[in-house]
């Protein structure tokens, strides 16, 4: 299944960002959602070990709007039901502001994705 794409055709009010505790980054990630799930790649997925079966996390990374800097790392929790998406919830980003870390690539956030224990594989 291609999850990325899932996330994709999903209603936009079935797509969100949770994070605690609230910081700008993750404001930012509000404002900067559709852009992340219109140009993201998928880096990996793993299955969610405290929901198995029932979600998948994404990890994905989408360029800069302005072609230069730090990307967007951003993982998602994809909640399903036998196989159908039901909500996308983004639950980690990172661009190098706030002391995250920040990646200018894809080959970058792919290599920190792997430590992080995500892989190319899907159900």
């Amino acid at each position: 299944m291609d999850w990325l794409e899932e996330v994709r055709r999903l209603p936009a009010e079935r797509r969100a960002v949770q994070h605690e505790p609230e910081t700008p980054r993750y404001a930012k990630a509000r404002q900067k959602l559709r852009f992340i799930v219109r140009e993201a790649r998928l880096l990996g997925t793993q299955e969610d070990p405290e929901r198995p079966a029932a979600a998948w996390l994404l990890a994905v990374w989408a360029p800069s709007e302005r072609g230069i800097g730090h990307g967007y790392y951003a993982c998602f929790r994809v909640y399903v039901d036998q196989a159908r998406v039901l909500l996308a919830v983004l639950y980690c980003l990172y661009d190098g502001t706030e002391s995250s870390p920040g990646f200018k690539s894809f080959e970058a956030a792919k290599a920190f994705a792997e430590t992080q224990g995500f892989r190319e594989v899907s159900p």
